[in-house]
């Protein structure tokens, strides 16, 4: 797929973006959606990527890790956060700086959806590849 022209400006909603899944070939795939919002394969943009996730009531993101730093910015629901070998409470609000390489991995504790957006410093999310454990 050819990458979005990286020079054009672009305003878009969050509605604007369909959901998206997985098959089931990585865990967690099942339970997890996410929107890619600034993505080179889909919009303008270069040298970060941004998305959001949603995690279902009970639903787990498991402990991965990958090359390139990563933000997480909680904005609804609560979890507990796996980050190396600490757990944290984590609610809306919470920012979150994951190192390269540090596992990590995210559990929704709450009765609603848990969501957060999440940036990495690559063109595309298609660039991160995880290694789960």
């Amino acid at each position: 797929m050819a990458r979005a022209r990286q020079d054009v400006p672009m305003i878009r909603h969050v509605d604007d973006y369909s959901w998206e899944t997985r098959d089931g070939n990585n865990p967690g795939d099942d339970i997890v959606r996410w929107k890619l919002l600034v993505d080179a394969d889909r919009t303008p943009g270069f040298g970060f990527s941004l998305g959001i996730l949603e995690i279902p009531p009970g639903g787990v993101l498991p402990p991965h890790h990958h090359t390139p730093q990563e933000v997480y910015c909680i904005y609804r629901g609560t979890g507990k956060l796996r980050l190396g070998g600490e757990v944290r409470e984590v609610k809306a609000g919470t920012i979150v700086f994951i190192p390269q390489d540090h596992v990590h991995g995210i559990e929704n504790v709450g009765p609603t959806p848990l969501s957060l957006m999440w940036i990495f410093p690559t063109d595309a999310w298609a660039d991160v590849e995880y290694e789960y454990l």
